[in-house]
C-alpha cells in the first residue's frame, strides 16, 4: 500500500490559502493479481517472449532472441520500460569487429607501401547502445522479424551520423579517397581505385607544431570563393581569400588554393608551411576540388 502523492498535492493546493493546513491521508491500494489492469499488463509482457529477429549490421547478420535484447521489462500506464543490459554484449562485439571510428588499419599507399594509419580522425562509425536498444525493443513490440542498424550508428566531427557506414571494402574507406603524404608533400585523388589526379602541396608548418593532422578524415563540405580567417603564429589575424575550399579536420584544416605562397619547395612545410591546411597551386586546386566529393575519406600520413 502506497501514499497517493498526487492526491495529497491536490489537497494541499486546495488549502494553501488557509492559516492552518490539514492534509488527509490518502492511500493507493495495490492491484490484485486478478485485476483487469494486472492481467492486461501480463498479456503485454508475454507478447515479448520467445521472439526472434535478425539485426543487419553492414554485411553481417545477427540472429537475436528476446533474451539477447531485454534483461528486464515492465509495463505500466500503457508504456514499456526496458533494461537492455543483455544487448551490451552484441554492441561491444560489433564495435570491436566491425566499427571503423578511431581505429588504425593497414593502408596501401600510392607506391604500394603499407603503413599504419593514425587514430583520432573523424571518419568512421560506431554502434550506439542507446540507439540499438531503441530500434530492437521497438522491433519486438511491433513483432518485426528483421531490422537494419544503419540508424543506430554515430560518428564525430561535422557530421555525427557515422560517415562510411555501409562501406566494407578497403578497411571501410572504399576505393574513392584522397591520400596526403606529409613526407612526400604530395596528394593523390582516387576514384573507384584509379588515381585521377595528383599534385605537389605544402602542408602544415612543422617547426611551430602546426602539422596537418595525421589520420583518416572526411571532406566536410565544399565551398567556392570564400575567405579563410584565423590567427597567425605571431598573433596577428589573417583573412585569406580562396577560390576553392574543402575542409576535412575538426580543427578546420582542408584543401585550398594558396595564391600568396611563393615557397613551394618539398621542404617548405618544415619552417614555412601553412597553419595546418594543405596548400595547393592555383593551377591544381580547381581540378582537385572537382575530383572531391562531400564525405569522401582523406588519409593523411
Amino acid at each position: 500500500m502506497g501514499v497517493r502523492v498526487k492526491a495529497l498535492l491536490k489537497d494541499f493546493d486546495q488549502n494553501a490559502a488557509n492559516v492552518k493546513i490539514v492534509l488527509h491521508k490518502q492511500y493507493q491500494h495495490p492491484l490484485a493479481a486478478s485485476s483487469k489492469t494486472v492481467k492486461q499488463e501480463a498479456v503485454k509482457l508475454k507478447a515479448l517472449l520467445n521472439q526472434k529477429l535478425t539485426y543487419q549490421v553492414e554485411n553481417k547478420t545477427y540472429t537475436l532472441t528476446t533474451n539477447d535484447i531485454i534483461t528486464k521489462a515492465t509495463y505500466l500506464n500503457h508504456q514499456y520500460q526496458f533494461d537492455t543490459t543483455a544487448l551490451d554484449k552484441l554492441v561491444k562485439k560489433v564495435n570491436k569487429n566491425q566499427s571503423t571510428l578511431d581505429k588504425s588499419f593497414t593502408f596501401t599507399t600510392h607506391s604500394g607501401k603499407q603503413i599504419k594509419t593514425a587514430t583520432g580522425g573523424s571518419y568512421g562509425w560506431r554502434l550506439s547502445e542507446t540507439k540499438a536498444a531503441a530500434t530492437l525493443t521497438k522491433a519486438l513490440i511491433s513483432h518485426q522479424t528483421s531490422v537494419n542498424a544503419k540508424n543506430d550508428v554515430y560518428g564525430v566531427g561535422y557530421n555525427t551520423g557515422g560517415i562510411g557506414y555501409g562501406t566494407t571494402s578497403n578497411h571501410g574507406i572504399g576505393n574513392t579517397y584522397a591520400e596526403v603524404s606529409i613526407s612526400d608533400q604530395h596528394v593523390w585523388f582516387y576514384k573507384d581505385g584509379k588515381c585521377v589526379f595528383d599534385a605537389s602541396v605544402v602542408t602544415g608548418k612543422h617547426s611551430s607544431g602546426d602539422d596537418t593532422p595525421k589520420g583518416v578524415w572526411y571532406i566536410m563540405y565544399k565551398q567556392r570563393n570564400t575567405t579563410l580567417r584565423g590567427i597567425s603564429d605571431n598573433g596577428s589575424a589573417y583573412a585569406s581569400p580562396v577560390s576553392y575550399w574543402a575542409p576535412f579536420t575538426d580543427s578546420g584544416c582542408g584543401f585550398h588554393d594558396a595564391s600568396w605562397r611563393t615557397n613551394w619547395s618539398s621542404t617548405a612545410y618544415l619552417n614555412d608551411g601553412s597553419n595546418g591546411c594543405v596548400n595547393m597551386h592555383t593551377s591544381d586546386a580547381g581540378t582537385a576540388y572537382d575530383s572531391l566529393t562531400q564525405y569522401e575519406p582523406v588519409i593523411v600520413y
